[in-house]
This record gives structure tokens, sequence and C-alpha cells, in this order.
């Protein structure tokens, strides 16, 4: 069970809310244009869905080893120093979401504080402030397993 929840949690994440956000867009269509009048909250909530699997897509983009790098240098390098130039720039990218969600921390106490709520539905917006701070949690724990199954080898534990 934890190992289908390690592979797949962003995967299915991401699919349950872009399916959400699929069926407000197309339900407000239906009540725009068919029904002649709109909902007020449909647009606001299919943009917090979006917003969330943004920030879930990074870390499952890691995962999958699937974000966009410039390789042109690193392909010209020996098996060993491609491996450790992954592992620097894994370093990199975990130093910058570190510090994201660093940030991201007192941007979510902050609003959480001071009570914002949002403009249509009137959920805290602290909810909506905590999806970069998950994402790139998330994307820290990618990073360490990239990282670990570049130093166990090559082939090691990496997913295609």
């Amino acid at each position: 069970m934890i190992k289908l929840i390690n592979e797949h949690f962003e995967e299915a994440a991401i699919v349950l809310l872009m399916a959400a956000m699929s069926l407000l867009i197309g339900l407000q269509i239906f009540m725009r244009y068919v029904m002649g009048a709109s909902l007020s909250w449909s647009e606001e909530l299919a943009r917090y869905f979006f917003i969330w699997a943004t920030y879930l897509g990074i870390a499952l983009a890691v995962q999958r080893d699937a974000h966009i790098r410039v390789t042109m240098l690193t392909d010209l390098l020996p098996a060993g120093g491609r491996a450790a130039a992954r592992i620097l720039a894994h370093l990199i990218f975990a130093a910058f979401a570190l510090y994201v969600m660093y940030q991201g921390w007192f941007m979510v106490e902050k609003t959480f504080r001071f009570g914002q709520k949002s403009a249509s539905l009137g959920i805290p917006m602290g909810v909506v402030y905590l999806a970069p701070l998950t994402g790139f949690a998330l994307t820290v724990l990618r990073l360490v397993q990239r990282i670990a199954a570049e130093l166990h080898g090559p082939d090691a534990g990496v997913r295609p």
C-alpha cells in the first residue's frame, strides 16, 4: 500500500483535481449558455484546483525525472560526471524548494492569522496558499529519492 501511495500519490491527486476542474468548467458553460445563468463560484474553485494541480505537478515531474533541463554539457561528461552533475542539480533545486517552503510558510501563517477569505467561496485563502508549500515539500521528498537513486547507481530504482 505504501509503495502504491509513493508511486502514484501526485498522479492520482492531479487526475482528481483536473477531472473536477473540467467538470466545473463544463458545468459553468452549461449554466451560462444553456440555462442563461452563470455560477458565481465555479471559476474560482476551478482556478484553485488548477493551482494545486500545478504545484503537485512539479513533484510528479521530479519523481518521473521529466522536468525541463538542458543536458548539452552534461551529456559530454563520463557516466560518473553525469551522475555528479545530476546530484548537484537536484541539490540546487532542493535548496530552491526549501527556500520557497520557508517563504511560503510565512505567507500561509499570515493569511490564516488575518483571516483572509476567497471572494466567491468564502474559504480561507491560506488553503490556497498551502499549495506551493505542499507541492515543494513533496518536491523535496522526490528530490531526496532521486539523489538516493543516483547514489545507488544510474538504473537503481529510477522510473522511466
